[in-house]
């Protein structure tokens, strides 16, 4: 499923550094400026909708800035475009962390459903008019923001170099993978993230396809992946290192089909795992291993919570 985050602030704060860099990193980021840009050029009429609604020539929309009846009137007319446009963009994506740019989207409630987390990005006033001289004029259009509905504060007062540090400490927080809290349940596809504990031990859990959560009674064979080991001639190995083993030995080549084809499946664990148990461990197991890496990989992430001990260096 994917995580869909809200980069916000205002003018001058640096919500499009954050944003440049985080497609450096190669996440996919949703200019809201840009794209609905491009809308009054790809959707027939648009302009001539704006024009009638605002009573402005379009070559002076930037009007709006200063009158926020105008505004209104053309927010009601374009806000439904870009909705729409948003929408057909997320379901293009892949990546299990999605970011949306936008100045007004949290004091629009258009916008509200649209993102599950908001990052904000805060400077101080005459920093942001250092780095854009329109601070000024255009701070009086943006409401102040709303600090108790922000997940994560990021503040940008010193140098890019320690804003990028700061961006990438939250991500190698929330991009880690904790294996005792995915589940995998039998006579159930895929793999589901740990919620909450119901009445009757149940278990709540959500699919980490697509979201959708289910109630897993106490009669569910329901186990966590951390528990999960697979036999070698030397021992058990954890699933975990099962995983880094067979994402190396791909050195970044697709994954093998998990049907039909069960000789390239034993090929890629003879690489991962050489030494696996052959009497013990089928190819049954090789298949469900190769689905589960696949789906972490696509909807997760394979840099894992380091378990209790392992930062000491004990097994």
């Amino acid at each position: 499923m994917n995580e869909t985050i809200l980069i916000t602030g205002a003018i001058g704060s640096g919500k499009s550094e954050v944003c440049r860099y985080l497609a450096s990193k190669g996440y996919p980021v949703y200019d809201s400026d840009s794209r609905t840009k491009a809308l009054y050029s790809s959707v027939p009429g648009l302009v001539e909708r704006v024009e009638e609604a605002t009573g402005v020539p379009f070559a002076g929309i930037s009007v709006i800035f200063k009158d926020p009846v105008k505004r209104a009137a053309l927010e009601k007319v374009v806000y439904p475009e870009v909705l729409k446009d948003l929408a057909s963009w997320k379901e293009e994506q892949h990546s299990p962390l999605l970011f949306i740019e936008s100045a007004i989207a949290l004091e629009k409630p258009a916008f509200d459903g649209t993102y599950d987390k908001v990052w904000l990005v805060s400077a101080p006033r005459d920093m942001r008019i250092a780095r854009n001289p329109k601070v000024t004029e255009r701070e009086g259009s943006q409401m102040p923001a709303d600090l108790s509905r922000a997940d994560r504060i990021l503040e940008n007062d010193s140098s890019i170099k320690e804003l990028h540090e700061k961006i990438d400490k939250i991500l190698n927080d929330i991009m880690k993978t904790d294996l005792s809290k995915i589940l995998s349940v039998a006579g159930q596809h895929g793999l589901f993230r740990y919620l909450a504990l119901a009445r009757n031990n149940s278990v709540i859990a959500e699919s980490l396809e697509d979201g959708h959560r289910t109630v897993f009674d106490s009669r569910s064979r329901v186990t966590t992946l951390a528990d999960i080991a697979i036999y070698t001639a030397d021992g058990e190995l954890k699933i975990k290192d099962v995983f880094m083993a067979i994402d190396k030995a791909l050195d970044g080549a697709e994954a093998p089909a998990t049907k039909g084809d069960d000789a390239a499946l034993k090929e890629l664990f003879g690489k991962a795992v050489p030494n696996y148990d052959s009497e013990r461990f089928y190819v049954s197991h090789m298949r469900k291993i190769v689905e589960w890496y696949k789906d972490l990989k696509k909807f997760a992430s394979l840099d894992f919570v380091e378990e209790e001990g392992e930062e000491s260096g004990e097994a």
